[in-house]
Order: C-alpha cells, then sequence, then structure tokens
C-alpha cells in the first residue's frame, strides 16, 4: 500500500506498482517545512542498542524485497521483517512508561524516607528544648540517639523508638499550667503530629510494596525490548548473510548490500543502565544518579549527560561517568532535567533511553 505520509525508496512501504508518485515524497499536511539548520538523523547521532537494530532492519527490507521477495529465512520473510520493524516503538513507549513509574514511586519511597528522618533528628531536639527538666523524657530522648539515621533500617527504627517519646512528651506538656500544645514539625511542607508520623511510618510498607511491583514491571518491559531487537537483529544478519553468498561482486543485489550498515570489527561499546535518579546532595537542589551495576564493556569513553529542558536544546552537558554515582547540578526549583548515558569507542556511540525528574521544593 502507499506510504501515507509519502512514497520513500527505503521506507519498507512504497512499491513500484502501488499507485506512488515519488514527488509524493514528505507530503505532509500540504507544505514543506524547511528547518533553520538540518535536523541530525540516526546515521549522524549516537542511539540506543535497539534503535541500531531498527535502522539496519529498515536499510535491509526494501534490498530484501526488491531483489530476493520470495526469499524466506527460518520460514520468515519481508512480511515479519516489517511486523518486527513496526513492533520497536510499542515496545519502546512500553518500556518509558514501565521507566516513568518506577522512578515515581522509587522517588515517593526516597521522599518518605526524609522526611521520616528529618522528623527522627528534629523532633528530639524540639523535645529536649521544651522539657529539659523532665529527667524520665530525657533519659529516653538521649537513648534515641544510640540509633543512627544513616540507612533505611536506622531511618525506621529512629522514628519507631521516637513514637512514644513523642506521645509522652505531648501529654507531659498538657499538663501544664497552663497547658502547652503539642510537639509538631513541619517537613516538606506537611505539619506532623505525632499520629500523622505514625501514619507515615505505617504506610512506608505499601511505599516499598509499590516500589518492588514498578521494578518488576520494568524489568519486564525491558527483557521485552531486549528480546524484540534479538529477534531483529537476528533476521537481518541470517539475511544479510544469505544474500551476500549468493550475490556476484559487480551485481546489483551485491552493491545494494553496501548500502546496508554491518557491524564493525571491534565490538561496540555496551552501555550502563541509569539505576536510579533522585534529588539531594547540596542544599537539595542536585541530581544524583546512580547505575545498574556493570556495563560498559570495551568503552573508551563514559559519560553522564544532561538536558535542562525549555533551556538547552539538547544534551550539552556532560561529566565522566562515576561508577559508584554521579551528583549533577545544583539545579533550580522547578527545572526538568533530563538525563543519559553515553558510551563509545571506534566503533560507534551508545547512549540509553533519558531519564526525567523535576526539581522540587527541598524537603528539610
Amino acid at each position: 500500500m502507499p506510504n501515507p505520509a509519502g512514497a520513500h525508496w527505503d521506507d519498507g512501504l512504497t512499491f513500484w506498482d502501488d499507485g506512488s508518485t515519488w514527488d509524493s515524497a514528505g507530503a505532509v499536511g500540504g507544505s514543506i517545512l524547511t528547518p533553520a539548520s538540518p535536523i541530525p538523523t540516526n546515521t549522524t547521532t549516537a542511539m540506543e542498542y535497539w534503535e541500531i537494530t531498527k535502522q539496519r532492519a529498515q536499510q535491509t527490507l526494501p534490498v530484501w524485497t526488491q531483489y530476493t521477495p520470495a526469499l524466506k529465512v527460518g520460514g520468515q520473510g519481508t512480511t515479519e521483517l516489517s511486523a518486527l520493524i513496526a513492533g520497536f516503538e510499542p515496545l519502546v513507549q512500553q518500556r518509558t512508561a514501565a521507566q516513568d513509574d518506577f522512578d515515581a514511586a522509587y522517588r515517593a519511597g526516597q521522599d518518605a524516607l526524609l522526611r521520616m528522618k528529618v522528623l527522627g533528628t528534629k523532633v528530639p531536639v524540639l523535645i529536649e528544648g521544651h522539657l529539659d527538666e523532665n529527667e524520665g523524657l530525657m533519659d529516653d530522648v538521649g537513648d534515641l540517639y544510640a540509633t543512627n539515621t544513616r540507612s533505611e533500617s536506622g531511618i525506621l527504627k529512629r522514628l519507631r523508638e521516637l513514637l512514644p517519646v513523642w506521645q509522652r512528651a505531648n501529654a507531659a506538656l498538657a499538663a501544664m499550667n497552663p497547658a502547652q500544645p503539642p510537639i509538631t514539625r513541619t517537613v516538606g511542607g506537611t505539619a506532623y503530629t505525632v499520629a500523622a508520623a505514625q501514619a507515615l511510618l505505617d504506610g512506608y510498607t505499601a511505599v516499598v510494596n509499590t516500589i518492588s511491583t514498578k521494578a518488576e514491571a520494568l524489568d519486564v518491559k525491558r527483557a521485552a525490548l531486549r528480546a524484540h531487537d534479538r529477534s531483529a537483529d537476528q533476521l537481518n544478519k541470517r539475511w544479510y548473510k544469505i544474500a551476500k553468498a549468493q550475490s556476484d561482486p559487480g551485481s546489483d543485489l551485491y552493491e545494494a548490500l553496501n548500502g546496508i550498515t554491518t557491524e564493525p570489527s571491534t565490538p561496540a561499546p555496551d552501555t550502563i543502565e541509569i539505576n536510579t535518579v533522585t534529588q539531594g546532595g547540596e542544599g537539595g537542589l542536585e541530581v544524583l544518579v546512580a547505575y545498574v551495576p556493570g556495563g560498559g564493556a570495551h568503552a573508551t569513553t563514559k559519560l553522564v549527560k544532561w538536558q535542562v529542558v525549555g533551556v538547552d536544546a539538547d544534551f550539552a552537558h556532560s561529566a565522566p561517568l562515576d561508577a559508584s554515582g554521579n551528583a549533577l547540578g545544583p539545579f533550580v526549583k522547578d527545572q526538568v532535567i533530563k538525563i543519559i548515558t553515553e558510551v563509545s569507542n571506534s566503533s560507534g556511540t551508545r547512549t540509553t533511553a533519558p531519564r526525567t525528574i523535576t526539581i522540587a521544593e527541598p524537603v528539610g
């Protein structure tokens, strides 16, 4: 069938007898838009692993269709390759949606932990300030400091131990003459009473469960895209091997094969996947990037790159990638930051899918 976006020789949709006219190429909306400067295409910019495979498949399809239309490779032909090409975008969108869901869940968990950490460290000081003459309470507050708050377990334990002390402090304040109001601490714009702090602690289990569920869903979507990529890659390579073997130098097929990108002798660099992107660091306005262990094999250059949406035209900023994590910024509240990793060697450059974070008011 004719390509609805206009005929193009390598679009995999246009054929000599389908009624297309070659002056329809790019005919979208009636007028041709001309950018102020050429927009880079995937032949000149870094790509994700699946974009490399899809590009090769798009280069392969018209050659296969024109010169070996009846050839089947493992029972698969041009129809199957066309379906594989079309199948990339839905899978990429599903992975992106799952990635966004995981990021939101993980950041909600970090937010809850930070709120509990602030309560666990600041409320004891408030109790000391209001009731330092109460020796029994001061002994209990002193015991709280034996639990450090540098880890998830420590944060939860400190708050768990604090809550009954907080309740007794409120009771002591209420017994004064005149009665004093209960202790409240505002964190991230929310005023926490002892009851609200209890609800925050009780709700953390559900937050952790959501993180686990979203992480598993992301793994499933990533695996589905990887499997699809392998299927397309294998079909591309198997057909190319057969076509190369049955074509003679100087033949039309032999020359057409030169237009299909093949892998260089040097292995392509393995990407370094981003694990989490959170806000914190200096003044609470940095972006903290953690990476999935492993990755980066064969890479001679490893970078983390970022873009301030609405300010930068592209990923204009970069820093050497530190496997233990990078702190980027600081940034300004409400800025939207996109982050990728980029690895390269003599065979080319590979990137990861962008991760996005909006800078919020620091909690503290």
